[in-house]
């Protein structure tokens, strides 16, 4: 199992009906991620739309909400991940830090994918066991631009080439 924790996004659709959180978020990594989804038939078969068996498992660090999997559906909602709000996720349960170690402990390769401050998290989440260093990637360019690339990158070492366009 692959396994890819992404920040959530300031950037948000602003429907108001719940939808799922790959949906939900509307920043640059969460559009690269949906593209690279779309051209990545063997990648977006292994994701699945989130069944508890795929083979890629793709969740968000969530401002409010904690860890989650990304077919969970969302509300339009704005709250920015805190050091005092994560502490909170630390202890209460019902954010589900204390199942990422063990997503992290079963995955052969791992994704974290977000700010500083976010991946810090996930490194918290994770456990921060020596055995997951060779298994864990971050996204860490100076800019944007260069975490897209770094998450193309990883889901092309993962999943192969993307398909070529139809002409």
């Amino acid at each position: 199992m692959k396994f890819i924790i992404m920040s959530c996004s300031h950037t948000k659709r602003t429907d108001p009906a719940p939808m799922p959180a790959l949906q939900r978020y509307d920043g640059p990594m969460w559009r690269t991620l949906r593209a690279l989804l779309d051209r990545h038939p063997a990648a977006a078969r292994a994701y699945d739309s989130g069944r508890s068996t795929a083979e890629l498992q793709i969740w968000v660090l969530s401002g409010l909400y904690g860890f989650i999997p990304t077919h969970c559906e969302v509300p339009n909602y704005e709250q920015r991940l805190t050091e005092r709000q994560f502490a909170k996720m630390e202890r209460d349960p019902s954010y589900e830090f204390q199942r990422i170690a063990s997503f992290v402990d079963d995955a052969e390769a791992v994704l974290f994918a977000g700010s500083e401050f976010y991946r810090d998290g996930m490194w918290r989440a994770s456990g921060g066991k020596i055995q997951h260093l060779n298994k864990i990637t971050e996204t860490n360019g100076r800019g944007i631009g260069e975490h897209r690339a770094q998450l193309g990158q990883w889901i092309v070492h993962h999943f192969g080439a993307q398909e070529a366009l139809a002409a």
